[in-house]
């Protein structure tokens, strides 16, 4: 997935409104996305992690990521900072994509190309212009938070979306 400008938005694609990208900046770039399956007991999987990884240095501190206005020092002990998520999805892109974003009926062939028994993801260019990677987010609904992963030089190594299905 290419970030064009630096400033990344972690959304729910089809929600989404106005700038909602985060205060910490990335260099221009292709970068790998991961994601992490969670197998449950009766069979089913779902997306537990959403990851960017920027470089193949090893995160070794987790900063909460924030957008602008947002204190990490004003939550309490059990609260965080996080995307809202209404339709079952996330995603990862570059602040620029949020506005070329129109609608689902876009996405939804090549969402359903991809498709494995409860989820699904795609990782595509859209508009000529701007990539997207999206997701079915854990159970689907909810809040959840992303966090950047550090490197020894307190650089984003990776962000992790974590969709709170882990223990």
């Amino acid at each position: 997935m290419e970030i064009t400008s630096g400033h990344i938005v972690a959304c729910d694609p089809f929600v989404s409104e106005g700038d909602q990208s985060f205060t910490k900046k990335v260099a221009q770039g292709k970068y790998l996305i991961l994601l992490i399956i969670k197998r449950l007991e009766r069979g089913d999987e779902r997306v537990a992690y959403a990851m960017i990884k920027f470089t193949n240095k090893q995160a070794i501190e987790w900063e909460l990521a924030t957008r602008a206005g947002q204190e990490p020092n004003q939550l309490k002990e059990d609260e965080f900072f996080g995307y809202g998520v209404n339709t079952g999805m996330g995603c990862f892109m570059d602040a620029e994509a949020g506005r070329y974003l129109q609608a689902y009926e876009e996405f939804t062939e090549a969402l359903v190309q991809n498709y494995k028994h409860t989820w699904d993801w795609l990782v595509t260019r859209f508009h000529d212009k701007v990539d997207i990677a999206m997701f079915t987010t854990g159970f689907g609904d909810g809040m959840y938070p992303s966090f950047w992963g550090l490197d020894e030089n307190g650089e984003p190594a990776c962000l992790v979306t974590d969709f709170l299905i882990m223990e």
